[in-house]
């Protein structure tokens, strides 16, 4: 009878014990959204996902590249004549006239906070010099450069168009090297704005669609969109916690509840792990044949990483740095970087470089140096 006592006793530790595991490990939710991702801005760290890889239509959060384009290869200042195409796209406008002239800076306005398609074609013809498809060839050679190897652009503006394309995961990469601009984030974090309208009295008045800016704690960005085949679609972005998170969500029913849902469940269930600070001290290398002995190793940006309460044992720091280096080294030069894991999958990798330039010792300063041993001996 007690040896029966004592395994009921046993089994009931072992039960509550499991059940009290189970309620620490939180399930990542379940959200109506077709694609969904929470990505690390910094790191890329994936946090959540739900068929991050699927191939989708994105309608006008295309308009994030068309935004980083621009910024990479015009002037804010610089004055656009609006052409008779420009002001007869269709879908969302900011109303532009033919001939109106506007600058980028105002347009990239109207194409961030009030979804302009007019104001994106004014845009993508003012870069690409006259042609559009200039421009969306550049869009393309972008996505590219940022391994968006899923992501295909047919036009600017993100209306439904045959191979026109990304996932949710090519679009929170996108969009996390955007919001490493700063005219880029200063953009999609304002909540409204006037711009000018040469043919009226009033000025535009632009208010954000993105509604997240009002209703979630540390949103900064940045871009809705819908379209009846893409549905209902948003790209957030939110800091807090000293984690900057990037979320999308594809064809979703509820795109606010949606990303609120899966941002809280990012920053309830990860952590920032402070790795490295930037410009933190890494290592002295030694300098071979140059005027200083020794350069110092130092790491060119900082390292969080978002870690769960299950991983924190488990991140291990790998330094891929020489004990030696040739002179002459070149200010900012690169010289290794730094790996860091989580159990063994590599989560993040970043440079380290060394501040100055060493010469090489020159051959001036090798004979002075036997002049002045010869003279001592002598």
């Amino acid at each position: 009878m007690k040896r029966e006592m004592f395994k009921v006793f046993i089994l009931l530790i072992m039960t509550t014990f499991t059940f009290t595991n189970l309620a620490i490990a939180t399930i990542p939710p379940e959200v109506t959204a077709v694609s969904a991702i929470v990505l690390d801005q910094k790191t890329g760290r994936i946090l959540y996902s739900k068929n991050i890889n699927e191939k989708r239509p994105m309608a006008s959060t295309t308009k994030i590249m068309t935004a980083i384009v621009a910024l990479e290869n015009g002037d804010m200042n610089d004055y656009i004549k609006v052409s008779k195409k420009a002001s007869e796209i269709g879908g969302s406008s900011i109303w532009l006239e033919e001939n109106e002239e506007l600058t980028l800076e105002e347009l990239l306005y109207g194409l961030m906070l009030k979804s302009g398609n007019d104001a994106s074609y004014a845009i993508g013809e003012h870069i690409g010099e006259g042609r559009i498809d200039k421009f969306i060839d550049m869009m393309n050679k972008k996505a590219m450069e940022l391994d968006a190897f899923d992501t295909s652009f047919k036009n600017t503006h993100g209306l439904d168009s045959e191979d026109h394309y990304t996932t949710a995961y090519d679009l929170a990469r996108i969009s996390a090297y955007g919001m490493n601009k700063d005219g880029f984030r200063t953009i999609v974090s304002t909540k409204e704005k006037n711009i000018s309208w040469s043919t009226s009295q009033w000025d535009r008045k632009l208010k954000n669609t993105n509604k997240m800016l009002w209703t979630y704690d540390g949103s900064n960005g940045i871009k809705t969109g819908f379209t009846n085949k893409a549905g209902r679609c948003l790209v957030s972005s939110a800091k807090k916690n000293d984690l900057e998170l990037i979320s999308v969500v594809l064809h979703s029913n509820d795109i606010w509840s949606d990303s609120k849902t899966i941002l809280d469940y990012a920053y309830d269930n990860y952590h920032p792990l402070l790795i490295v600070k930037k410009d933190e001290f890494i290592k002295s290398i030694q300098v071979i044949n140059g005027i200083k002995d020794h350069a110092n190793a130092y790491c060119k940006e900082e390292i969080i990483l978002p870690v769960n309460s299950n991983e924190k044992d488990k991140v291990k720091i790998e330094y891929c740095i020489p004990d030696k280096i040739q002179a002459p080294t070149i200010k900012e030069q690169i010289v290794g970087d730094i790996k860091v894991y989580i159990g063994d999958s590599l989560i993040v990798q970043k440079d380290v470089y060394i501040k100055e330039s060493i010469r090489k010792k020159s051959p001036n300063i090798f004979f002075r140096k036997f002049l002045k041993y010869w003279k001592n001996v002598s």
